[in-house]
This record gives structure tokens, C-alpha cells and sequence, in this order.
């Protein structure tokens, strides 16, 4: 799971999924059409190279249910080095290159943090994601003071909307950190 491409991404959303419940590679591809996670390939040819390569790693087991019947499924579930493996990968320092090249991914490893992670590691996820984009902003601030002149109308607007993207995710973390930690304190949780 050290890898950090589009095969990872698929890895990581795959023992995610498998860490709430065993599927099958038609229950992940069905997952991949019909939610909010469709950004994901649904194809065969994607999901069960993936689902492979994971079983081949120790990270997911296959059981065959239905077995006697006219459609056996192999299902999987997680394995304990699986879940030892997605807690590490959620549990990951938040990067300055994270931050710029993978904010997918980091919002992936949040979508699966609970019941994985303790919340002051997931408020401490949350702190590091929105000071990190504080500081890459105020690198963005400074090069569009200093190269704006040069840039076209529709350049200087296309970074305008990169600002603003990263300022809006900064203030979205901010607001789900305060709301996760108000929920720890109206549940007299400590942590």
C-alpha cells in the first residue's frame, strides 16, 4: 500500500470497503457504480487484478459462499495484516505533496477513518490537512502577486479557482474538526 497512484487509490478504497463488510467483486463494482465513490473503475478488468494482487499480499481473503450452488461467489474480507495495512495507510503524516497532487486520496483515507482510527488521530488528520493547505496557499498567494501580471485573464482566473478550491477544503476540515470534537465532548470523551 506504499504505492501512490490510481492502483493504490483503488487498493486503498477496496480494503476500505472491505473493512466494513466482506463483498464481492460484483458487491465492490456495484459500490463503484451507485455511490458517490464512482470516480473508481467498475470495470472487471480493474477491480479483480486488484482484488488479486491483495489476496497474493496477505491483505484480503477469498472464501467461496454458495458453493453447491449454481452461483458460488467468492467473497472478501479483510485479513488482520489487511487491517494492520489500511490503519497504516490512514494513519500517514499528511504531506506537503499530499496536500498538492493527492487531495483525492487524502479525502479517501478520511471517508475510512472511523471505527479504524482513534478521533484525536482523526482530529489530528483534520488539523494537518487544513494548516498544510494554509501554508501551500500562502506559497500560491505570493507566486499570483508576483507572476499575475504576466499571466492571460483566463490564467490568472484558473488559479483564482485553485485558490479557492483549497480554501474552501481548508474551511471544510476546520468545520469537521470542531464538529468531531464537539461530539467527543457531548459524549464526555476525553480523546
Amino acid at each position: 500500500m506504499t504505492k501512490r497512484n490510481n492502483e493504490s487509490d483503488l487498493s486503498l478504497a477496496i480494503l476500505g470497503l472491505l473493512s466494513i463488510q466482506p463483498l464481492s467483486g460484483y458487491g465492490l463494482r456495484k459500490v463503484f457504480l451507485t455511490t458517490a465513490m464512482g470516480n473508481f473503475s467498475a470495470s472487471p478488468g480493474a477491480i479483480y487484478p486488484a482484488l488479486r494482487n491483495l489476496e497474493a499480499a496477505g491483505l484480503v481473503k477469498g472464501t467461496v459462499e454458495n458453493a453447491n450452488t449454481l452461483r458460488p461467489r467468492m467473497a472478501y474480507a479483510l485479513t488482520p495484516a489487511g487491517r494492520a495495512a489500511l490503519k497504516g495507510t490512514l494513519s500517514r503524516p499528511v504531506t506537503r505533496e499530499d496536500v498538492t497532487r493527492r487531495m483525492d486520496t487524502l479525502i479517501l483515507r478520511f471517508s475510512f477513518m472511523d471505527g479504524l482510527l482513534p478521533k484525536d488521530r482523526i482530529l489530528e488528520f483534520l488539523r494537518s490537512l487544513w494548516s498544510g493547505i494554509e501554508a501551500y496557499l500562502e506559497v500560491l498567494d505570493a507566486e499570483i502577486l508576483r507572476d499575475a501580471p504576466r499571466y492571460s485573464f483566463c490564467a490568472r482566473a484558473a488559479l483564482e479557482q485553485g485558490q479557492e478550491t483549497f480554501r474552501m477544503i481548508a474551511r471544510w476540515a476546520k468545520r469537521t474538526h470542531n464538529r468531531l470534537q464537539e461530539e467527543h465532548a457531548g459524549k464526555g470523551e476525553t480523546k
